[in-house]
């Protein structure tokens, strides 16, 4: 599911997509809609699956867990705003 979404991220930072873009995007890709569906069904089949270890969860209890993993990527893949889809420091450049 997160090599799905780094892909998914990826092709919004070549389309020099927004993170208001993401709301109502000014275009669709055929890839866009795609991996859209492909992480919709993978993520869907990982909640059933988690379930099925007998887990008692709900969704909104999974996508919330799913959605602070899937922060991280947005970190390292930052989209378009004002004009730079740049990394920010991370901490992690040499001084």
């Amino acid at each position: 599911m997160l090599d799905i979404y780094l892909e998914l991220r990826q092709h919004f930072q070549e389309l020099g997509f927004s993170e208001k873009d993401l709301i109502s995007p000014p275009t669709y890709t055929q890839k866009m809609m795609s991996l859209f569906h492909k992480f919709d069904g993978v993520q869907k089949a990982l909640f059933q699956q988690v379930k099925d270890y007998g887990f008692n969860i709900n969704w909104n209890d999974f996508t919330g867990y799913t959605i602070k993993l899937l922060s991280k990527i947005d970190e390292l893949t930052p989209l378009k705003e004002n004009g730079n889809n740049e990394r920010g420091n991370q901490g992690d450049e040499d001084y």
